[in-house]
């Protein structure tokens, strides 16, 4: 693959990948690192896919669960989910109703936060993002609704 089209890729992609990778584990250097290792192991495969973003956050994603497990063995919980990813968040984002939105997002269990990361933000369709977290386009709906249901309690609350 020619290097201007890598480059073009990286920064199609770069940001949306980094922000998804940030909803899942809210540490600025863990998130490129995951974004790093991610983009090499996509580009690795090409060749094989249809849809390089959804691709590209499904290899994040996975990057950041094995990574979750490497840590979990050295380290307790609490000391990796570290929540100093907030500047970093506000600068991507600057208009403020989206800041509360990101922020009621990020009040929201693990799966809803991913799901609607993913559907809205992303804008991936609802079987991409199946495909994405391992499940079945109606589990996603069923996640896509109590997700918006939460949402709406936490910002009109």
């Amino acid at each position: 693959m020619k290097a201007d089209a890598l480059e073009q890729l990286f920064i199609e992609y770069y940001n949306d990948a980094l922000l998804y990778s940030l909803s899942l584990c809210r540490d600025r250097s863990n998130a490129e690192e995951i974004v790093a290792t991610a983009f090499f192991k996509a580009l690795s495969t090409i060749g094989e896919i249809n849809d390089f973003k959804a691709w590209l956050l499904t290899v994040c994603r996975n990057t950041y669960i094995s990574n979750c497990r490497k840590q979990a063995r050295y380290t307790e919980l609490h000391e990796y989910l570290a929540d100093d990813s907030e500047d970093l968040i506000d600068k991507i984002i600057k208009d403020d109703e989206y800041k509360a939105l990101y922020h009621a997002i990020g009040h929201l269990p693990k799966e809803q936060n991913e799901v609607i990361t993913l559907f809205y933000f992303e804008n991936l369709s609802v079987r991409s993002v199946a495909q994405i977290m391992g499940k079945k386009e109606t589990a996603v709906k069923v996640l896509l609704y109590r997700a918006r249901v939460n949402l709406r309690k936490l910002l009109e609350g």
